[in-house]
């Protein structure tokens, strides 16, 4: 099983990569489908106090900012990125804060946020449930966690994507599943592998009833057939689903 020391060490030293593809909107999963998803269900965010957990360098507060929220506070373990964060000619202002930290630890107070958005965090630290622990403290009673993840039944590493299914045994899938991979986004690759850990679909969703989280809406984001049938990149790049959307409420509130 992966250790934080791992994970952590791939997001910083491919930090200058993830910040250039991204502000160069070179990411067309991100950029024509899972962005999309996500506004999506958030809604309108008008006054609201959001966390992004896992903000990287910071596009997503920017956005959501920019959308009417009253304050974005950004979280993550890369301090290359959060220096980013900050540093964006509109990070936010006093409407932002970016904190370098565990988001199984956060610097926040209890029942702060209105909204918990998790955007393609990948589950790599030692106990991932913690993080659904943290979301659940901070979020307010009425409040709602997004969580956009890799699809736990269906992703795997580029080199493995063929067909329905993943390489792997049934022992593999009902165990930790390790992903180690250097990622390709418009030409350019990434100087170091990434690590992410997947469990099956019955623990992801376990780690986040556990932690007092309802289940309201199960999506699973992916081109048009109109983005298929107008840019062929979908039919090498997406054979599979890629990615799972849960919207969630604390069961106090239901």
């Amino acid at each position: 099983m992966l250790g934080d020391l791992e994970v952590s060490r791939g997001y910083q030293q491919n930090a200058a990569y993830w910040e250039r593809v991204v502000r160069q909107r070179l990411d067309k999963f991100q950029t024509e489908v899972t962005d999309v998803a996500l506004l999506d269900l958030i809604g309108d965010c008008t006054g609201a106090s959001v966390l992004d957990a896992g903000c990287g360098e910071g596009y997503f507060a920017r956005d959501l900012i920019a959308r009417g929220a009253a304050h974005v506070a950004g979280v993550d373990t890369c301090a290359e990125l959060i220096i980013a964060a900050r540093e964006h000619p509109e990070s936010g202002g006093h409407r932002a804060d970016y904190h370098h930290a565990d988001v199984a630890d956060m610097p926040l107070g209890d029942a702060s946020v209105d909204v918990v958005v998790a955007n393609r965090l990948p589950h790599g630290i030692a106990d991932p449930a913690k993080r659904f622990e943290e979301f659940q403290r901070v979020l307010r009673p009425a409040g709602r966690l997004i969580v956009l993840s890799m699809h736990p039944c269906f992703y795997a590493a580029r080199g493995d994507r063929e067909g329905i299914g993943f390489a792997s045994t049934i022992d593999d899938y009902f165990g930790v599943r390790t992903v180690q991979q250097r990622f390709d986004v418009a030409g350019l690759t990434s100087p170091a592998a990434s690590f992410q850990q997947f469990y099956s679909l019955e623990e992801h969703i376990g780690m986040i009833t556990a932690a007092g989280f309802a289940i309201t809406s199960l999506r699973e984001p992916r081109p048009s057939a109109e983005q298929r049938r107008s840019d062929t990149f979908w039919a090498t790049n997406f054979t599979r689903p890629l990615f799972m959307l849960l919207e969630c409420t604390t069961m106090s509130a239901e």
